[in-house]
């Protein structure tokens, strides 16, 4: 049973409401009652709208055309007015309420993906917040530990794009639990990462890859990141499973393999009790230790130094030919060597859509979020 606290009074009909209903046992429009009251037409509708209150004189003027008592008008006044005060002070707590929620999380966005069940309404929204987050009250002081070291770690982020990357990351850290692998064999994915350039050039390379992955004890999925967040990928431990994450944010071959091959070198070097994750912006420019040693093993990986070599004397007037050629050379597929070009400055990223058709196409879909294989 509800709390009389808590019981909202039903809405409350102001004297305009009684009014007219005198008005239609007698059958007068409101031409005539305005005659009957001495009153304008335009001060008798704002009357029988409630727009303003209700004055003594005037609910003595009511009381004698329609024999009931001036107290019965005012009460009736008094009772709306009362009324409206807390329907006022109510929408006004669920707005700051929602700017809670909405500072802390891209709402709208999460809904649009399914993360959330749309609603406008505060109860439903809450209960829906609360079960993300498997809390039992909205206070959202324990994201501050979350917080902080996300705004550490980028200089991008402020502290509500901080929280929806937080947010982020709970999704991700609920959506792992979906998958199953093997314990987690380090030597196994040392051995993966080394051949990671000979799968790129395989048809059914990205599949094979990822099942490496899962066989080597790590999940991997993707998962689309969230407005504001600026995500390519991460990787964390959860229970000591290591997990890695692509985003898709650029849904490229070469921003496949370079996201992947950047994670692994944080699952291989970094992912600790000190460090149980890592939230990736790859376009962003860092002085992050951390940060440069997965760039420079990525790029170890992906074989920049042999493109570059390659492709030295022709930097001044580079084809397609000479990227096909230095493809079949160093054997790497030839998006990631558009890739590796971009990110040595060697040309614009502009560039970057050669040989890059949609990776999610190459994603098995069992891997793929079901709020990116819609948009598919």
């Amino acid at each position: 049973m509800a709390s009389i606290k808590n019981l909202k009074a039903a809405k409350k009909f102001g004297p305009g409401y009684f009014i007219k209903e005198q008005m239609e046992i007698r059958g007068w429009v409101q031409e005539e009652l305005a005659d009957v009251l001495g009153l304008s037409p335009k001060h008798l509708n704002s009357i029988l709208l409630d727009k303003q209150p209700l004055t003594i004189e005037n609910a003595k003027k009511l009381a004698s055309a329609f024999n009931l008592s001036p107290q019965y008008w005012l009460n009736l006044d008094n009772d709306y007015r009362l009324w409206l005060e807390q329907e006022k002070r109510e929408q006004t707590s669920v707005v700051k309420a929602k700017a809670i929620i909405y500072s802390r999380m891209p709402v709208r966005d999460m809904m649009k993906k399914g993360w959330l069940q749309p609603t406008r309404n505060l109860n439903e929204l809450t209960a829906e917040v609360k079960k993300f987050w498997g809390i039992p009250k909205l206070d959202f002081a324990f994201l501050e530990e979350a917080v902080l070291p996300l705004c550490k770690k980028s200089e991008s982020y402020n502290q509500f794009n901080a929280s929806y990357a937080a947010t982020w990351f709970q999704m991700a850290k609920a959506y792992s639990l979906s998958f199953k692998t093997p314990e987690y064999n380090k030597g196994a994915l040392e051995n993966l990462y080394k051949n990671l350039a000979d799968y790129t050039t395989l048809a059914n390379g990205i599949e094979l890859f990822i099942k490496g992955l899962n066989a080597c004890g790590v999940k991997f999925f993707v998962l689309p990141h969230l407005e504001k967040t600026y995500l390519d990928g991460a990787a964390f431990l959860l229970d000591g499973t290591p997990v890695i994450v692509y985003t898709a944010r650029y849904k490229r071959i070469d921003n496949f393999w370079f996201t992947v091959a950047h994670e692994i070198a944080h699952v291989l070097k970094h992912l600790n009790e000190k460090t149980p994750f890592v939230l990736d912006n790859l376009r962003e420019q860092t002085t992050d230790k951390q940060e440069e040693e997965a760039n420079k093993l990525a790029a170890k990986h992906l074989k920049h130094t042999e493109i570059l070599e390659y492709l030295k004397p022709h930097f001044n007037y580079l084809t397609v030919g000479k990227i096909k050629e230095c493809s079949a050379a160093v054997n790497i597929h030839p998006a990631i060597i558009i890739g590796a070009l971009a990110f040595n400055e060697k040309i614009s990223s502009r560039n970057q859509t050669l040989f890059n058709e949609n990776v999610l196409e190459l994603i098995p879909s069992q891997f793929i979020h079901q709020s990116l294989l819609a948009a598919l």
